[in-house]
């Protein structure tokens, strides 16, 4: 299941979306539908990369098969070719999965089809080589099964499976006031055989530090009403299982200079030892009465940052603003999260008499024509500190710095992919995350000791035509 659900999650990053709907098969149920079944292991992946670095694109897969449940042989090779979209999965060298693989479109070819249970968990007692190496005793009567799984959403990884939660307590009921308790194994499953036929409710006793995020209900249509709940029909299976994160919490309100609450203020939990390119990000967005909140981040040590807006003298940014309302970050209080333990009153109020400096200029190509839209950031990484505004559709921009910081000003200007064919003129940074490329210019250095203006900043490179759209 881990993959499955960080696929999940790259289809909801993507605004070209894998759509997959509810109908999950429960492990038997897979194991029944697909023609081949086996623990295997990835001898080549050619690209061998980070799967959202490869997401759109082509890869060729060698599998070797290491256990054989159906329809392939021990020590039998498995070629794969995935395609160049976000619904084909993308693998690594040395990666292990249980394989339910289906034909390919031509003779003697394989493929991992989507939307489905196609790849499962390798591990010795996880719910599907439980189920396979029990065959056949374990494909008789019911079964009903699940897996407790601990997640985080890391500083370096958004929705990392930590691994299963033994020695969880499992409460399963069922018609005519049937009970049974079972705890789960060392790879968080528990399994139960025999059951009759009928609707039975799940629940467990959550670990203290911990708390469930949602319910994973597979092999069986939706409860209505009962979201761990299944219908387990004869001969059938069906599984529950819970996704547990840390029990954490904080909340706090946003204030202006004169301690009034301020709205759509969005605030950050940035970690101390840096957020990773993959890392989650943990924000709320202040709501009435200039309340917000945060839930379930992992243990740890953060700086709790909002981005006000700043207007003045005409100009508008986004500041960087520490709680309890400083701009520089080396007088920022240290926020420590701790499982069950939630930190209420983290108020950050904007300070008062800020003597700030104007930054101005325009923003073009090398021919002259202006780049509008763009993101102007002055940045002191020193101080933590940042201001950000865009440029208008002329290329000029403007903002104002707060006296003293010293950094950098950038301009960057982000484009979809497929511009690349229309206007060979651009030139991109490398390549980065998303479906995105940036054109940036050479940053300026700048000192807030005074107001600049008539600043300019100069991609290396003519405009294009084709771009923006309207000019078409």
């Amino acid at each position: 299941m881990p993959w499955r659900f960080a696929l999940l999650l790259i289809f909801a990053v993507h605004s070209r979306a894998c759509s997959c709907s509810g109908g999950w098969p429960s492990v038997k149920q897979a194991w029944r539908e697909a023609p081949a079944v086996f623990l295997g292991a990835v001898e080549m992946a050619d690209p061998d990369e980070d799967a959202r670095q490869v997401m759109f694109q082509e890869q060729s897969v060698r599998i070797r098969v290491d256990e054989a449940f159906k329809g392939v042989s021990r020590g039998q090779t498995i070629e794969l070719h995935q395609g160049a979209n976000d619904c084909d999965a993308k693998f690594r060298i040395g990666q292990r999965y249980v394989f339910y693989l289906y034909p390919g479109t031509t003779q003697g070819s394989w493929r991992v089809p989507w939307c489905t249970q196609a790849l499962g968990s390798a591990e010795p007692a996880g719910d599907d080589l439980l189920f396979l190496r029990g065959l056949p005793k374990s494909a008789v009567g019911t079964r009903l099964s699940g897996e407790v799984e601990l997640y985080e959403d890391s500083p370096t990884e958004s929705f990392k499976r930590v691994g299963g939660v033994p020695n969880v307590r499992v409460k399963i009921s069922g018609p005519q006031g049937f009970t049974r308790e079972t705890v789960t194994n060392v790879a968080g499953v528990y399994e139960l055989y025999g059951l009759r036929s009928g609707r039975y409710s799940v629940s467990i006793e959550v670990p203290r530090g911990l708390r469930i995020d949602f319910p994973i209900v597979t092999g069986s249509a939706p409860v209505k009403g009962d979201d761990d709940a299944v219908e387990l029909d004869q001969n059938g299976s069906a599984s529950v299982g819970f996704v547990l994160k840390a029990d954490t919490r904080l909340s706090g309100h946003m204030l202006d200079a004169k301690g009034a609450p301020m709205t759509d203020v969005c605030i950050d939990l940035e970690p101390l030892e840096g957020r990773g390119e993959n890392g989650a990000r943990f924000f709320d967005c202040s709501k009435a009465g200039g309340t917000f909140k945060m839930e379930m981040m992992p243990p740890g040590k953060y700086w709790l940052v909002a981005r006000d807006e700043v207007k003045l003298d005409g100009l508008e940014s986004k500041s960087t603003l520490y709680y309890p309302g400083v701009r520089d970050r080396k007088r920022a209080t240290v926020v420590s999260i701790e499982a069950s333990k939630y930190l209420k009153h983290l108020d950050i109020r904007v300070p008062s008499e800020e003597k700030r400096y104007k930054i101005a200029g325009r923003f073009q190509f090398m021919d002259g024509a202006p780049v509008a839209s763009a993101a102007i950031t002055f940045t002191s990484p020193q101080n933590g500190y940042s201001e950000t505004t865009s440029t208008g559709e002329d290329g000029l921009f403007g903002l104002s710095v707060v006296a003293g910081m010293e950094g950098q000003l950038t301009g960057q200007l982000g484009l979809p992919e497929p511009i690349l064919t229309r206007c060979p003129e651009f030139r991109f940074a490398p390549r980065g995350r998303g479906m995105s490329r940036l054109m940036e210019a050479s940053p300026v250095s700048v000192s807030a000791d005074s107001d600049h203006e008539d600043l300019k900043f100069q991609l290396s490179f003519r405009s294009c035509k084709a771009w923006p759209p309207s000019r078409q």
